[in-house]
């Protein structure tokens, strides 16, 4: 599943068609990526307040038809997933990555008081997730009457059985869809009628480095302070999974790694590496440039941001060019 953020001294405006032109015309201007992701289903009257427990935001009090993010951490303090959480009557619809949907709704069972109204549901096999780029994307909402700027960043809007949502934070606008599983060939084949293109895992790969879109791979295993996901952990709310390490590490304010995009003219796959001066560079994902420069992000001791390149043991330099940290939907909860 892709995680949205922006990237450090980008502008947040900048056109689809000026991205583009700097990847290259593999991508094409208008396409569309089937994102392979788990939903589970929150649903009573206490939905919200047993996420409460859980989740590293506050959650109660958020309104219908809003989307929140958060994140479910381990008594370690570490990442178990990102979710995408969309807010509905007396009910609420999450998304995470597609290999952590059973342990998420295993922690999502447990702890339940016996006197609440708490059901939770699996969606796999019903619903999917596209994500949609183009230059307007007006053109996508036009049947529905809505346009992207009726749509604010932290709500999601109803086309029959389908939910819309748009991004506007990152160097591109994107649109999300979560429809139902038993239309998305025609959904796909109206798509590909308007010459809006699929794009592959490599494609879509190289597309969210450059505009800053992080995966569950890049974060799953980590503490949020190393991976630029401390937005997603507020420290002044009740207790949940992880909240002591979290406070522990707050209380020390030594962020030791950071999350960055790097560029190479080598390709290097996804692992740890060692640097020549000390430490590691964890790669946690990499796409292959081929002749052209490889691109990565990956998690480095923050002292490196003031050198221009690291140098591997292994003979390879890489550059730093990008620090990567996450703007949530829900700066305002």
């Amino acid at each position: 599943m892709r995680i949205l953020v922006p990237i450090v001294n980008v502008a947040a405006d900048n056109h689809l068609a000026k991205v583009l032109n700097i990847l290259d015309r593999n991508i094409p201007s208008s396409f569309f990526y089937n994102n392979i992701s788990s939903f589970t289903i929150v649903q009573g009257k206490d939905a919200l307040k047993h996420l409460e427990r859980i989740l590293t935001t506050k959650i109660s009090k958020v309104g219908t038809n809003s989307k929140h993010e958060s994140l479910i951490c381990d008594s370690n303090g570490r990442i178990v997933d990102y979710l995408s959480i969309y807010i509905m009557d007396h009910k609420v619809l999450i998304v995470t990555n597609n290999h952590k949907g059973d342990e998420i709704r295993s922690r999502l069972s447990k702890g339940i008081p016996w006197n609440e109204d708490v059901e939770i549901l699996n969606g796999d096999n019903s619903i999917k997730r596209i994500i949609v780029s183009e230059n307007d994307l007006n053109k996508i909402l036009e049947s529905i009457d809505y346009s992207v700027e009726e749509i604010d960043d932290s709500t999601w809007i109803e086309d029959g059985d389908n939910i819309i949502s748009i991004n506007k934070r990152s160097k591109v606008k994107t649109l999300e869809l979560l429809l139902p599983k038993t239309v998305l060939s025609d959904i796909i084949e109206e798509y590909q009628k308007k010459d809006i293109k699929e794009i592959n895992e490599e494609e879509w790969k190289k597309f969210r480095i450059y505009t800053g879109m992080i995966d569950f791979s890049d974060i799953v295993g980590r503490i949020p302070f190393d991976v630029g996901m401390d937005e997603l952990v507020k420290m002044d709310k009740g207790c949940y999974p992880g909240q002591e390490i979290h406070a522990r590490l707050e209380s020390r304010g030594k962020q030791k790694k950071i999350l960055v995009t790097l560029k190479s003219g080598k390709f290097l796959k996804e692992g740890e590496y060692k640097i020549i001066e000390g430490g590691r560079v964890i790669i946690t994902t990499a796409y292959n440039g081929g002749k052209e420069e490889s691109l990565f992000f990956g998690i480095v001791p923050i002292k490196y941001l003031k050198m221009s390149k690291l140098s591997l043991i292994n003979g390879i330099e890489m550059r730093i060019e990008n620090v990567v940290n996450f703007r949530s939907l829900n700066v305002h909860h």
